[in-house]
């Protein structure tokens, strides 16, 4: 099993470097296979379609940004650490902020799977995850939410280039949430935070990953 994986991973590792040397509209299984040196049998075992190749691209996407809200303590059940999770990870100070191979891939993936509704699928329903896990984090819902799509917008505009902040505007605009947050630490009674549920090697990054 651990050599099947291993294979799928290269073959994933190798879609993704076809997409950032030659563009999405390039990745062929034949060119996703010449570059993990894996025979088009080997390939068409772990993918048979383009379509389930860029489906697995993106759900490594997925499993990057579920990893490092884990790392970010957002699974541990205490009030406001999926919120505080899901902030840190998408801004993050300036020496972790998601690397540029990331975000390129980010938005090469996001545009394949914008154009076919079925392969986002997965990506709006892990959404759905994360808002049901924000609203039931022991917060406000309108301040999960709000620090959620403040996030988001952040993680579109660095991804797709369009007016992203300054880093001093950015930091600025971090502390700002945070603050908002620590101000509606205190759970209005009655709530009670529930456990996210986390999907282990199944789900940044990309949102981080990018």
């Amino acid at each position: 099993m651990k050599r099947a994986k291993d294979t799928r991973d290269r073959i994933l590792f190798g879609a993704e470097e076809v997409v950032l040397r030659d563009g999405v509209a390039h990745l062929t299984l034949e060119a996703a296979a010449n570059e993990a040196s894996v025979s088009k049998g080997g390939i068409l075992y772990h993918f048979p379609t383009r379509d389930a190749l860029v489906a697995g691209m993106l759900q490594r996407l997925i499993s990057s940004f579920d990893d490092d809200l884990e790392r970010e303590g957002a699974f541990s059940g205490r009030p406001g650490a999926f919120t505080r999770a899901y902030l840190e990870v998408t801004f993050g100070p300036p020496k972790t902020a998601a690397p540029s191979r990331q975000r390129r891939l980010g938005a090469a993936v996001v545009a394949a799977v914008a154009a076919d509704p079925q392969l986002l699928e997965p990506l709006s329903e892990r959404f759905a995850e994360w808002q049901h896990a924000l609203t039931s984090d022991g917060l406000p819902p309108a301040t999960a939410s709000l620090v959620r799509l403040a996030a988001d917008g952040l993680w579109l505009s660095e991804l797709l280039g369009l007016a992203p902040l300054g880093q001093r505007l950015r930091s600025s605009v971090r502390d700002n949430l945070v603050a908002l947050l620590d101000a509606s630490s205190t759970p209005p009674a009655g709530t009670a935070p529930v456990r996210a549920r986390h999907h282990a090697g199944g789900s940044h990054s990309e949102k981080n990953s990018t």
